[in-house]
């Protein structure tokens, strides 16, 4: 976080310097903010004054983030850290957030004061050797998940815990969506990775990688022995713009579990060697998971943040709306998909069959740029609309009536341990005006889907005029109590609206606008069963009674939900993935996207492509790419923050035509 997209230090370009790309009409992602209050994007100083003291407010996380014993006793402590985190990240310098603290809070080194801003160090700055030790999974869990439980409040695993682990602020962490949440589901759990059951933990596996091993030119020469911490990483798939670079690839199961052909052969006999080149060791020893995850994300209808009732819908910005999608009593195979896998001492590239969480994605793309690109999330804001008289899928959350602000209350895991944790309650289908918890004045709004396209933009819902979003069907066919944008009249009148509106704020008369259905295919690598578990022939390859072709290649995988057949022929509607593919047909689709993308081949070298692999002539490739996470704040107003309207789109990279 200290560089922007031009490789230029954030804290080196003034704030007039800013202003000025402002007032020239551009808004400069990696200068820009979105103000709850002004309703619009305003500069961001990356270098500020806090109690008469210039400080470069960015966030290189300091080693006590990740030495620190403090932070390193049990989970609860772990989440508390992560939580002042949160807090720390959000609090307010100069009218700014106050990054640059965020990590020795954070860390547990400091404390802040929130009038002053000034940090108060433990023992007055002085860490003693027995306050600093090894990375453990306490540390990582700080940002990358530090919630043990798969069953938050006791009931039962079900699609609340997901919820609650990715709203509840005590849980969400800055990079909240990584697979490596996963690692923590705890002992006896059906989630548990036989390596975590053994004693291991995330250094263990994701070790640093030498600088020897990464190839010449990614580090300075030096005569002095530097400490790497660029920890080994797997492949991980495209999902959030992560792509193909100096580290992807460095983490194999081959690391630890040498000879796997030989190791193999008594259960494959001569096909050994065909199965380990051609499949990724998690492919089989995953086999199953228990757990929801996110499976569709539409863009089409994001979440609006909100706070307020019946009486008064505050809309503070744009969130993620996913359709959560598993079975936690018997399990779900994984998708699969062909992901590169490089060998980086002989710079070769195998393509491989790897489990992945296949997520749709719809969203719309407008050409106002002269190229199509998704559509500002201000625009998405003034065309979509939440009216509470008419049915939504929403979620409310338990105050303090006193104070305005979430109340935290004591809930029994399923592990017996008790945790506080906010009262977040779903509700589908729902009428806001008729919701008795929030005419109570006890429960607020904290997310809600829209109902309705505003196509006379006057802010109120017109019948006959403004088009109701109903809900038709859901993931998997059958109606679930979430508004869909999926009829006819439904897309033509969004797009027509958007139409009208990006015309207005952009002075282009030929604006066109489009439905976009695309994926993303996210690697999943945790949760390793036991080997007697493994996927066993039949499922890839059938058997007698099924036939030659097993489950794992032939069930469909539903990406998104039905359109109306008028909506599927249109030439408005970029179907770049059928809506249930094959997870074979799924798989071959993956890599024809990263392949031209660049996935697997090098800026200088060439690649040879073959039907299942495809080789390079050099040991490292410096392709780059994007993603970022922007979660909300921790105060109410604040913590249910317009931060998230940034720019939500730019979670997913998007490949242009």
């Amino acid at each position: 976080m200290e560089k922007d997209r031009d490789d230029n230090f954030l804290h080196q370009k003034a704030l007039s310097e800013i202003q000025a790309e402002f007032d020239a009409g551009k808004i400069p992602g990696d200068y820009a903010i979105w103000s709850s209050t002004e309703k619009k994007f305003v500069p961001f100083e990356w270098k500020i004054n806090v109690n008469g003291q210039d400080i470069n407010n960015t966030m290189a996380p300091t080693c006590f983030y990740c030495h620190s014993k403090k932070i390193a006793t049990d989970w609860d402590t772990a989440a508390t850290g992560t939580l002042k985190f949160r807090t720390t990240l959000n609090g307010k310098a100069v009218g700014k957030p106050y990054f640059a603290a965020a990590d020795a809070v954070g860390g547990g080194i400091a404390s802040i004061n929130a009038t002053n801003l000034t940090l108060t160090y433990v023992n007055n700055g002085t860490i003693g050797d027995n306050e600093i030790g090894r990375a453990t999974d306490f540390h990582c869990g700080h940002c990358h998940g530090a919630s043990g439980f798969e069953d938050i409040n006791g009931d039962g695993i079900n699609p609340l815990d997901f919820v609650i682990q990715v709203k509840d602020l005590k849980f969400m962490h800055p990079d909240f969506m990584k697979e490596a949440m996963v690692w923590q589901f705890p002992t006896g759990s059906k989630n548990i990775d036989v390596h975590k059951a053994a004693g291991k933990g995330c250094v263990d596996c994701h070790q640093p990688v030498s600088h020897e091993y990464i190839g010449g030119g990614y580090f300075p020469s030096s005569t002095t022995l530097i400490p790497s911490h660029d920890f080994a990483k797997g492949s991980c798939g495209p999902a959030f713009g992560v792509m193909w670079n100096q580290l992807g690839g460095s983490l194999t199961c081959e690391k630890c579990h040498t000879n796997p052909v030989d190791f193999h052969t008594a259960y494959f006999g001569p096909a050994a060697s065909t199965h380990i080149d051609k499949v990724a060791c998690t492919t089989c020893h995953i086999g199953r998971k228990y757990f929801y995850r996110v499976k569709l994300i539409d863009w089409t209808l994001p979440m609006f943040v909100v706070t307020g009732n019946a009486n008064s819908i505050n809309f503070w910005g744009l969130d993620k709306h996913g359709y959560l999608y598993g079975d936690p009593v018997n399990g779900k195979y994984e998708d699969i998909a062909w992901l590169p896998e490089r060998d980086f001492e002989t710079g070769e590239v195998k393509w491989k069959i790897k489990p992945v969480n296949a997520m749709g994605v719809l969203l719309f793309e407008d050409n106002s740029s002269r190229e199509f690109k998704p559509v500002l999330a201000r625009y998405l804001a003034k065309v979509f609309k939440v009216d509470p008289n008419l049915p939504t899928k929403y979620m409310k959350v338990e105050i303090d009536p006193s104070t305005g602000k979430p109340k935290y209350s004591p809930a029994t895991t399923n592990t017996g341990e008790t945790l506080n944790i906010l009262n977040i309650q779903v509700v589908k289908g729902g009428v806001i005006a008729n919701d008795e918890d929030l005419n109570s004045g006890n429960f607020t709004l904290w997310r809600a889907v829209p109902n309705y396209i505003d196509v006379d933009l006057d802010g109120k819902y017109t019948k006959g005029i403004d088009v109701q979003i109903t809900d038709d069907t859901g993931l998997t066919g059958t109606t679930d109590g979430d508004p869909e944008l999926n009829t006819k009249e439904e897309v033509e009148a969004a797009i027509n609206t958007l139409k009208k509106v990006i015309t207005s704020a952009t002075g282009k008369t030929d604006v066109e606008v489009k439905l976009v259905a695309t994926t993303d295919a996210f690697g999943m690598s945790h949760n390793i069963r036991p080997a007697n578990e493994a996927l066993t022939c039949g499922d890839c390859h059938g058997t007698r009674t099924t036939g030659l072709e097993g489950a794992l290649f032939t069930n469909t995988t539903p990406l998104y939900f039905p359109y109306d057949a008028e909506v599927e022929n249109a030439t408005y509607f970029d179907k770049e993935i059928d809506r249930a593919p094959t997870e074979a047909s799924y798989a071959e689709h993956i890599k024809v996207e990263l392949t031209a993308a660049g996935y697997g081949t090098t800026d200088n070298g060439t690649a040879t492509t073959t039907a299942n692999a495809t080789t390079t002539t050099n040991s490292t490739s410096t392709s780059s790419g994007g993603g970022c996470s922007i979660a909300p704040s921790a105060g109410l107003g604040g913590a249910i923050s317009g931060l998230l309207g940034l720019l939500p789109l730019a979670f997913f990279r998007r490949k242009k035509k």
